[in-house]
């Protein structure tokens, strides 16, 4: 599947989303599907473990992170077996007295033995499309949560 992007206004500086998003460890509080994350420092990346709850099944594996303080994260599989491809980006532009953001992602998961790939494509779509939105807004509530912190 193609890449998608979504565009959101929210309201806190990009340094302050920029926390949000690279508190990894933190993600399975507020990010819909997410039951755990690790990080940990790989040269002048982050390697992140996380397990999701895609529904039907958790699977695990292993982004690697490129941060670019205040305004880009980008990141790209680094390992896991549900998965093909996985990448993205957030992109962060300063409007007024918050932030633009930019969330790109592209995923493809891998097609186990005997299931159809209609049903594959299914759930990528849901991923892309429909958890999309609700993994922004979680970001906004949460970034839009600590501004007085």
């Amino acid at each position: 599947m193609a890449a998608v992007t979504q565009e959101i206004r929210i309201e806190v500086p990009p340094e302050r989303l920029f926390d949000v998003i690279v508190d990894y460890a933190r993600y399975p509080e507020f990010v819909p599907g997410v039951r755990s994350c690790r990080p940990r420092q790989d040269g002048g990346a982050r390697l992140v473990d996380y397990e999701v709850d895609l529904g039907v099944r958790r699977v695990r594996y292993s982004l690697r992170h490129v941060e670019e303080r205040p305004h880009r994260v980008t990141w790209s599989l680094a390992s896991g077996d549900a998965m093909r491809i996985s990448n993205g980006s957030w992109e962060l532009a300063a409007d007024g007295t918050g932030t633009r953001a930019r969330y790109t992602v592209e995923v493809q998961i891998a097609k186990p033995p005997l299931v159809p790939r209609a049903v594959i494509d299914a759930l990528t779509e849901e991923l892309t499309r429909v958890q999309l939105p609700r993994t922004l807004a979680a970001f906004k509530e949460r970034a839009e949560a600590t501004r007085g912190g």
